[in-house]
């Protein structure tokens, strides 16, 4: 796991070397271990170390070991690689990148894990390579020598790399699936930029520095976070899951394609339960290969725990799995409301597989003190409060000496955990004509309040809603949200139509075609946006096999829909699949929270000290004139333990002075 970032400038007026560090500078924290570059002129290559780049790699022999200090390079390069390195495979001076082959026909900067690394290894032994290191870094460079861009198609894994091929003078590109590993970029007429993060390209000094406000408009309508490719700033475009890219360094001929799309089961079936019996253990055996694959470290190993079936699965998979009896190093966070503090589930599953509990509880003091770290730390403004609760797992992740975390992210959208997945599935009953089969899953249905008004409802907002047309469609949310009479007038004007026209217009009808939506750049990504940033900014890895081990994930979206809701009971096969491995209390809980913080209080408590966030020039935006004059009624948000609308007005305020755009 690591950071990576690139620059290619082909008018030779920019300081290529220059802007390289930099940009490595400002992901540091994603792989303190080891820092390295690569410069390209058109008559040679230069191998550079910087102020991180530890002793043994300048005293090890090895292709990539640098040679300059990146203060130190010449000849005015026009491309250049870089790399973070977060040691976790291969701790070795070996393992120092950018990595290249035997003949340094290509080099690579690689982020990322690929956990199938050793059985392609020795695949790629017996095709004749042969290996300097024991990392994955090289498995996917040789890879590529192998197999070229077809080589993603065998990785089982998240990544986001870049190859440059010397020869063809050609920069290949490919990011992972389902974008658990971030990749963006910035081009124009004249040069070309990437990074794992945002900030290495805003503040890289070679690009303008610009909001782009069709993406505000988004956030403030729709609390929408990075669904198109071109984000918050200007011109900095984000490389979707799934998508490789090639560059041609002469010329800037730059083209993206489309590698791969999750097909899924769009039938349906009534169930039968043998083939259900069947789907059960297939999800079992596939479960526990994906877990065991993430366990592949040289460094110590760790679990996120909230008590919910996710992380408790992956948590009691992790203690079967290891030897000699050792136990899981969990990590929970916890809450002072006790509505929704889960450290007592998160207790049963560490009493009953005897793992070492660490445990959080962060505050609303403690938020407001580290407030600007955390939207620094994201590149983005905050969804909620509730990635505070993640990043102050993470740090506590990182004060254990703990480098590597399994998660359980992902979970809800590939086994259908979510209360609104109930109403998709009811819906599959209705459209068959299955009356009978709707009514009795209403009825098991453990959902809030009545379960036929709560249809009723969700149907609406999700399906219901778009049948009334832009003006129809507009009018309902302006009169149902207040916060929408705070946004700004003309931006209103400029982006309206078009974020309306495409704001639940495409939403699928059937259980898998809604949540392959989710789980494709929506809901999930931004959720796994979250995860990277909170781990990577305390230098820990975390790994989520519900959200990028492929094959369990086809085997699960290539099961009709009907069998993952039965009798009402959300997640059945993966209930069923850890029946025996689960405490029974576990099995049994059907309650969802997540990364839950008493967001609303949390509003109500920092709202004095965060007032100073709101700059007059925040009225291109919002009116922010309004907000000041209805400021303690606004943030006093009803008592429920989430309201994202209110949040997103300190979150984006802060966000913009954090970023001084």
């Amino acid at each position: 796991m690591c950071g990576i970032c690139g620059y290619l400038s082909i008018d030779g007026s920019k300081d290529v070397a220059g802007v390289m560090s930099k940009m490595n500078t400002l992901i540091a924290h994603r792989g303190p271990d080891d820092e390295g570059y690569v410069l390209f002129s058109n008559d040679s290559v230069q191998k550079a170390g910087g102020a991180d780049t530890p002793a043994n790699v300048w005293e090890k022999p090895a292709p990539s070991q640098p040679k300059l200090r990146i203060s130190e390079i010449s000849n005015n390069p026009h491309l250049g690689l870089g790399h973070r390195r977060l040691s976790i495979l291969d701790v070795s001076p070996l393992g120092h990148c950018p990595m290249v082959n035997d003949d340094e026909s290509l080099w690579v900067s690689f982020n990322g894990e690929v956990y199938n690394y050793i059985e392609l290894r020795q695949e790629l032994l017996a095709l004749g390579f042969k290996f300097y290191s024991e990392t994955d870094t090289e498995v996917v460079l040789k890879a590529y020598q192998a197999w070229g861009k077809e080589c993603v198609h065998k990785f089982n894994g998240m990544w986001a790399f870049v190859i440059y091929d010397v020869n063809k003078k050609e920069l290949f590109g490919s990011r992972d699936r389902f974008g658990v590993k971030p990749f963006y970029y910035y081009k124009d007429a004249t040069q070309l930029l990437f990074a794992s993060e945002q900030k290495a390209l805003l503040n890289s000094g070679a690009i303008p520095r610009k909001i782009n406000a069709k993406a505000v408009y988004d956030y403030l309508a729709f609390t929408h976070i990075e669904y198109q490719p071109k984000g918050f700033l200007e011109g900095i475009i984000e490389l979707l899951p799934g998508h490789n890219f090639t560059l041609n360094t002469s010329n800037l001929d730059f083209n993206i394609s489309k590698y791969y799309d999750l097909s899924i089961n769009d039938q349906y079936e009534a169930v039968s339960p043998a083939k259900s019996d069947e789907y059960i253990a297939e999800i079992k055996d596939l479960l526990e290969d994906a877990v065991r694959l993430r366990m592949r470290s040289d460094v110590p190993i760790g679990a996120c725990l909230s008590g919910g079936i996710d992380s408790s699965a992956i948590v009691c998979i992790m203690k079967d799995q290891l030897a000699n009896g050792g136990n899981v190093n969990t990590f929970t966070a916890g809450a002072e409301d006790k509505e929704i503090d889960e450290t007592h589930w998160a207790q049963q599953v560490i009493d009953a597989t005897s793992s070492k509990s660490n445990t959080v509880t962060p505050t609303s003091s403690e938020l407001l003190k580290d407030l600007e770290e955390l939207t620094y730390c994201q590149d983005v403004p905050l969804f909620s409060t509730s990635t505070y609760a993640q990043f102050r797992l993470m740090k506590k992740v990182k004060e254990q000496g703990v480098k590597v975390v399994l998660d359980g992210q992902g979970g809800d959208e590939l086994f259908a955990g979510y209360a609104h997945h109930s109403i998709v599935s009811s819906l599959d009953h209705i459209k068959k004509g299955k009356l009978g089969s709707f009514t009795k899953e209403m009825n098991a249905m453990d959902l809030p309040g009545s379960n036929i008004f709560f249809f009723l409802k969700q149907y609406a907002k999700m399906y219901g809603l778009k049948h009334l047309g832009n003006n129809a469609l507009q009018y309902a949310n302006k009169t149902f949200f207040e916060d929408f009479k705070y946004i700004n007038s003309s931006l209103s004007d400029r982006f309206a139509k078009e974020s309306f026209e495409g704001y639940l217009a495409n939403i699928p009808s059937t259980l898998n075609g809604f949540m392959k939506y989710e789980f494709y750049n929506t809901t999930l990504k931004g959720f796994l946006k979250c995860e990277d940033r909170c781990s990577m900014w305390h230098s820990v890895e975390a790994r989520t096999p519900f959200a990028d081990d492929h094959i369990l994930i086809e085997k699960v979206f290539g099961i009709a829909g009907n069998y993952k809701i039965q009798n009402g009971v959300k997640k059945y096969l993966m209930r069923e699949a850890l029946k025996d491995t689960l405490p029974k209390s576990i099995y049994n809980r059907h309650d969802k929270m997540g990364y839950v913080t008493a967001n609303n209080k949390w509003i109500e408590d920092i709202k004095g000290d965060v007032k100073d966030y709101f700059t007059e020039d925040l009225n291109e935006y919002f009116n922010r004139d309004l907000l000041m004059k209805e400021y303690d009624a606004f943030f006093s948000p009803p008592n429920t333990p989430e309201n994202h609308r209110q949040f997103k007005y300190m979150a984006f305020a802060v966000w913009k002075k954090v970023f001084e755009l």
